[in-house]
């Protein structure tokens, strides 16, 4: 029950236990100090009960029952009127909002039977009909009172439900705020994690496409100026093919920034130029034997040639390679990719941008990445990719 409504109801028992202490003075106004003794001892019990509250043992409450019933039924006998009953109505209701279902009814019923059974002990001698004319309108408001208890406690059921769902209502509440406030941050790192993969992916293609580029431009600068001196022809045409190169590398950087991966690229091609490029810009020697992988997913195609890309810069940059062999071959399940140089090669190395970038492509293509190399053993690079068989028709 809601404590508000609760109290408001204890205070009007307490207005009415009042009201019968001093009713039945009143009727018995030659002897009144035991009808007070009497009421006072019901007002007792029950402000006891209130205190107990609502966890009191069952056993205890029936003794509490059977002790108020037996303090009014004495009450009502020595009482010369009939406002004795105006403490059975408070027992009714606090009988009716403690126990459930019929036995609360029963009990009502039975104080009826009590009061009905004084009355008629009391007034008999005044005559039968006057007995039970009276006793007509004692059950008339015992009726009356008994009902409204009950629509005032099914009013106080529904209350609870309502005040119940309520705060479900309100746990959920929070529970949902507690929700979207999970799915509002995972937007938010969601946002932030596409934001930093797109830029660690154009920071991957501009470092692949400047890098090789610019090692190809370097190189023939490079042999321009040994030229310059001896063939100043020959060192021109170097020189008119670097500005190509990096012409050619700005022109690549520009596509990257606007479709970055979006772009339909033919990738074998795209391949056997960089070889062709690379051969002829940079007097490297590459040979090359490779199977047509445009059937291929594109970021497994992208990977293939990022990864070249990067090979072949970093060995002709950093490991004064001159002479390369590249293999992308089929092997059931499998696409092999290998690429071997003779460059310096290295003892221990430590992965930089270019290889890190590399490592990431090809983690993200879910192939698996290999590097040998040692001091003299040049620095070979194995890639292999798993066939996706749903591409294949």
């Amino acid at each position: 029950m809601n404590n508000k409504i609760k109290n408001y109801l204890v205070i009007i028992a307490y207005i009415i236990l009042t009201t019968g202490l001093l009713v039945c003075s009143i009727e018995d106004i030659e002897n009144p100090w035991n009808t007070m003794f009497f009421s006072f001892a019901i007002i007792l019990i029950f402000t006891i009960r209130q205190i107990i509250g609502e966890g009191q043992r069952k056993k205890l409450y029936i003794l509490y029952v059977l002790v108020q019933t037996a303090l009014i039924f004495m009450l009502g006998q020595i009482d010369n009127g009939t406002s004795f009953v105006l403490f059975y109505f408070v027992i009714i209701y606090d009988v009716i909002f403690r126990v459930y279902g019929i036995y609360s009814l029963f009990y009502s019923g039975m104080l009826y039977a009590l009061t009905f059974y004084i009355n008629y002990c009391k007034f008999k001698g005044i005559g039968i009909v006057t007995v039970y004319k009276l006793e007509f309108y004692n059950f008339v408001i015992y009726f009356f009172v008994v009902t409204i208890l009950y629509l005032l406690k099914y009013i106080c059921n529904i209350n609870n439900k309502l005040e119940a769902a309520k705060d479900g209502l309100s746990i959920k509440n929070i529970e949902l705020e507690a929700s979207f406030e999970k799915i509002r941050e995972a937007y938010r790192k969601n946002e932030d994690y596409i934001v930093m993969d797109t830029k660690n992916r154009l920071a991957r293609e501009i470092h692949d496409t400047v890098g090789h580029t610019l090692t190809t431009a370097l190189v023939e600068m490079e042999a321009s100026k040994v030229l310059m001196e001896e063939d100043k022809k020959e060192a021109s045409n170097k020189l008119t093919s670097a500005l190509e190169q990096v012409r050619k590398g700005l022109r690549q950087v520009r596509t990257s920034v606007r479709a970055l991966d979006k772009s339909q690229i033919n990738y074998y091609n795209e391949v056997i130029e960089l070889i062709k490029n690379t051969i002829l810009h940079t007097n490297v020697i590459i040979r090359y034997d490779i199977d047509d992988f445009n059937g291929e997913k594109e970021i497994v195609k992208r990977c293939i040639f990022r990864a070249l890309q990067e090979g072949i810069s970093n060995g002709i940059r950093h490991g004064a390679a001159t002479a390369f062999l590249f293999k992308l071959k089929y092997d059931k399940e499998l696409l092999r990719f290998s690429l071997e140089n003779n460059g310096k090669g290295l003892s221990n190395f430590k992965k930089g941008f270019g290889l890190t970038a590399m490592e990431e492509r090809v983690k993200e293509a879910n192939g698996s990445l290999d590097i040998f190399t040692d001091i003299d053993e040049g620095f070979n690079i194995y890639i292999n990719f798993e066939v996706d068989k749903s591409l294949e028709n």
